[in-house]
């Protein structure tokens, strides 16, 4: 199932609310396909008002729900499923459309976590670079909220940075508050997967090492594109081997596979528990190398269309600008 908050490509960014796809090219509305469910199929007066709890506008707040709200999004979901083949036209309690065209629609990122933990120097292929070799325990950063932005957003190269870089990454979604959480137990804790493109001015980050460590060139605003939609883990039956690809106007930059981990998923998730972790929060589980890492010549510029795909959960797409001049 693929979670994702949309709106309308008119209607402003407040009536953004939650979706599911239910074709590759087909948004159905949860809120108001539970409402019709509640109302006319289980026969309760309330089905509007419950529907608005039980689909509430932002997936992290539905992932605070629980077990319960997962319950309500399997009922939501087979309900829109069964009634979308003869039904495409159909309406929600207000006349409002249950299905749209994806192409009608503008996706945002699916979560703001209140913490994005990236993990760095998690594949073998950045141990060909000098001082890139992998530690004992598994290494990462913030990027902070402002730093997140949805696909077909473009990203901002800022004034500073003449290396701009992009790597595409696994990002996991946590699903219920934990702590201390056992490597045996870590996909319990998970309520699915989405696609981080971590973007780096390598030539700032090159500058901050030398004082310690990175912290501006990982997280300039938009620097953390993240979408399109966030898949539950159900749909992704092994998220260890799944192929990586980052392409640049069409040009492969990137091309790896999660089986390639250094520190595995369960591995991640337990190390980093050591803090808690709340729901919505993501771990970016690391890059399989290439990009201007290994050509120079690679680094973005205004124009340049990233492309950022996973197996089995679609591409993040998003073009780069120059940061404007200050006022």
């Amino acid at each position: 199932m693929k979670l994702l908050r949309y709106s309308l490509k008119h209607e402003p960014r407040a009536l953004a609310r939650l979706g599911v796809l239910i074709a590759p090219d087909r948004v159905a509305d949860l809120r108001a396909g539970y409402a019709l469910h509640l109302t006319r199929r289980a026969g309760n007066a309330k089905g509007r008002e419950l529907a608005a709890i039980w689909m509430p506008s932002y997936i992290t707040e539905f992932l605070h729900l629980g077990e319960q709200g997962w319950i309500a999004l399997a009922d939501a979901y087979t309900f829109l499923a069964d009634l979308a083949p003869g039904a495409p036209d159909a309406a929600g309690l207000h006349g409002e459309p249950l299905f749209l065209p994806l192409t009608d629609c503008r996706v945002y990122a699916p979560l703001r976590p209140s913490k994005l933990i990236a993990v760095g120097r998690n594949y073998p292929g950045y141990t060909q670079f000098p001082g890139k070799a992998p530690g004992k325990i598994p290494t990462g950063f913030i990027k902070t909220a402002s730093a997140i932005t949805g696909p077909g957003r473009d990203i901002i190269k800022p004034r500073i940075t003449q290396a701009l870089d992009c790597e595409t990454e696994l990002a996991v979604v946590i699903g219920k508050r934990c702590k201390d959480v056992p490597e045996e137990k870590a996909w319990d804790v998970i309520a699915g997967y989405t696609i981080l493109n971590d973007v780096t001015a390598r030539d700032l980050g090159a500058l901050e090492k030398q004082g310690g460590h990175m912290f501006l060139a990982k997280t300039f605003d938009r620097f953390a594109p993240l979408g399109p939609w966030m898949i539950t883990r159900d749909a992704i039956p092994d998220p260890m081997h799944l192929r990586i690809q980052t392409r640049v106007n069409g040009e492969t930059r990137q091309d790896g596979n999660t089986r390639d981990m250094l520190f595995s998923i369960p591995q991640l998730v337990s190390h980093f528990s050591q803090i808690t972790l709340m729901p919505g929060d993501i771990i970016a589980t690391g890059s399989p190398g290439g990009g201007a890492l290994a050509n120079p010549d690679w680094y973005l510029n205004a124009g340049d269309v990233v492309e950022s795909e996973i197996e089995g959960i679609g591409i993040l797409t998003n073009g780069v600008v120059d940061e404007p001049p200050p006022a």
